[in-house]
């Protein structure tokens, strides 16, 4: 057997549980599950990127509320089970570290959203995802990122995370914090095993000597 490093097997493990998962997922409140950052999510119509976007659960809400919205996901059965029901979302299958499609196609975003991604990524994977953030985000955009801390499946597997070095990581590629909040988890089973987040909203710093 092939032994997969880093995201490739979380995303492996995700694929090989994709219609399980989905009714899970969909299954929680979303408002519940954004509730740390509700009042920094933007009310304006905005370019909105969700990355590693599942169901596309939070991708349909984002439109609701009247974004632009482009919902990046490397599992394919997951844009499957979405397109069948809401055509203002715009899909990507690709991933960080690198988003190569995304990069390509050019987009700059006002909203990156990064929710329960980054602890699939090794520490190579993140240093290098996240000048890739940088290169995607406008101007003064805004970059949330929850940040997992506990115990993970074992097909999905996740790897220790450092608030403090995440901020730093991404200080370096020239985001700003702004907003930090830890959180127990909105899941039963998860707060049980000790499962907690840590909620980051970051902005693009006012200069603009990090932008290529």
């Amino acid at each position: 057997m092939t032994m997969l490093n880093g995201s490739a097997a979380a995303i492996a493990g995700y694929a090989a549980d994709a219609a399980n998962l989905a009714a899970r997922y969909d299954a929680l409140p979303v408002n519940a599950c954004y509730a740390p950052v509700l009042h920094l999510i933007p009310t304006v119509p905005s370019r909105v990127i969700d990355i590693g976007a599942g169901t596309g659960r939070d991708a349909i809400w984002f439109a609701d509320m009247g974004h632009h919205v482009t919902a990046v996901e490397p599992v394919a059965d997951f844009p499957d089970m979405i397109r069948k029901r809401d055509e203002r979302v715009a899909w990507l299958i690709d991933a960080l570290p690198g988003l190569p499609r995304v990069v390509a196609g050019g987009g700059r975003f006002n909203y990156i959203n990064l929710a329960g991604v980054w602890q699939h990524l090794d520490t190579d994977e993140r240093l290098a995802a996240a000048p890739t953030l940088r290169k995607i985000a406008a101007p003064g955009a805004l970059l949330i990122v929850s940040l997992r801390n506990g115990p993970a499946p074992v097909n999905r597997p996740a790897y220790p995370i450092s608030p403090d070095s995440t901020v730093k990581l991404l200080a370096d590629v020239g985001f700003r914090v702004d907003f930090r909040v830890e959180t127990e988890s909105i899941q039963l089973q998860n707060r049980a095993a000790g499962v907690r987040w840590t909620w980051l909203a970051m902005r693009t710093a006012e200069d603009h000597r990090h932008e290529q």
